[in-house]
């Protein structure tokens, strides 16, 4: 059975099943975390923004950087699409390298979108985190390369893709792309001109980058 969809952090977590005080802290520390950094927030303001008591952040997390993890976490579990039979039924829809391509920025750009407040989290927190970076490594180093590979091997079936491009290398190119997009999102919007036309550049240059 397909697990149910993870659309955004904070769908996933209102229907998460825990106590009212141990979900306030989660949402305030997203909120804190993502406009002042986890360097900048103490617990006295996650727990004034919540509601509750430093004892109760303490009594589900025992550290600051085990709530920061009990953020990320399920926002890397789903890095790679888990409803991995509905993604790749969509893939089956289309037979060029540029239509497969345009649909895997267009749908990963949607996950990153619902969910910028923790992506902006883990990418400010890799800079200095040694353990968010390990747990963002064996996220990208683990199972998920099975869906890479079945996507890889998707693209490979239109006789379009490059022989050198292995599933490495098309994490790094599409992640990267859309990372430093996200970043001139929220740090030189200047640079940006609204989605629609931004991610159709975005996928003509990862098609040209990855075409024969």
């Amino acid at each position: 059975m397909e697990p149910n969809i993870f659309s955004t952090y904070r769908d996933w977590l209102e229907h998460e099943k825990m106590p009212k005080g141990k979900k306030a802290a989660l949402v305030a520390a997203v909120e804190l975390f993502s406009d002042t950094g986890f360097d900048g927030t103490s617990t006295v303001q996650i727990a004034e923004k919540a509601g509750i008591s430093q004892a109760t952040i303490f009594k589900y997390f025992h550290t600051k950087q085990d709530l920061l993890l009990a953020i990320v976490r399920p926002v890397l579990a789903n890095f790679f699409p888990r409803y991995r039979d509905d993604f790749f039924a969509k893939m089956n829809q289309f037979d060029t390298l540029p239509e497969l391509i345009r649909f895997i920025v267009s749908d990963r750009y949607q996950f990153v979108a619902g969910n910028v407040e923790v992506i902006k989290i883990l990418f400010m927190e890799m800079m200095s985190n040694e353990e968010i970076r390990q747990l963002f490594g064996k996220t990208v180093a683990s199972n998920d390369f099975q869906f890479l590979s079945e996507m890889l091997g998707d693209l490979k079936r239109t006789g379009q893709l490059r022989d050198d491009i292995d599933a490495a290398g098309l994490v790094r190119i599409i992640g990267g792309q859309i990372g430093v997009y996200l970043v001139q999102s929220h740090f030189v919007p200047a640079m940006v001109h609204g989605d629609q036309r931004d991610l159709q550049l975005i996928s003509d240059q990862i098609i040209r980058t990855i075409s024969k």
